[in-house]
């Protein structure tokens, strides 16, 4: 296996098979195939590395077509834009979140004896708008700063 123009038969066929995988329909069988991919290069020798680089550089040996390396940097694409919204996804969910605009002019509805007067008519009009309507971002705002000032979680 160390001669760099032959590959060992079974290395080349399940590197073969685990690059076909990168096609599955279905996400999680083409997520273990491009890390079983990385599995099996990092077994190989250098030799065999540079072997399998050579072969993919030099399309006259006919082992790998154009239409198989797209293939190939498009699964590749598919795969990183995938693990870019999954690491986007988990970024936004780390973040807090406040409850929506109605729960929270509701909760302090109920203890809006607990806050200075001038702030009633605006608490009075939020429980109605926000069961029907988005709120401005100045009335959000406004809103969620009533709602921790009264004690409400996040």
């Amino acid at each position: 296996m160390s001669d760099a123009a032959t590959i060992d038969k079974d290395f080349a066929r399940r590197l073969a098979g685990t690059v076909r995988r990168l096609t599955s329909n279905m996400p999680e069988e083409a997520d273990t195939a491009a890390q079983a991919i990385g599995r099996i290069l990092r077994g190989a020798s250098k030799d065999v590395i540079f072997s399998i680089a050579e072969r993919i550089e030099n399309e006259s040996n006919g082992q790998l077509s154009d239409a198989e390396m797209k293939e190939i940097f498009n699964a590749g694409v598919a795969h990183g834009q995938k693990l870019s919204a999954q690491s986007q996804a988990q970024t936004q969910q780390a973040l807090p979140q406040m409850p929506p605009a109605y729960t929270m002019a509701v909760y302090c509805f109920e203890r809006i004896n607990r806050l200075n007067e001038k702030h009633h008519d605006f608490i009075n009009k939020m429980v109605h708008t926000a069961r029907r309507y988005a709120l401005s971002p100045r009335q959000q705002a406004y809103l969620e700063d009533l709602y921790i000032q009264l004690g409400g979680s996040i």
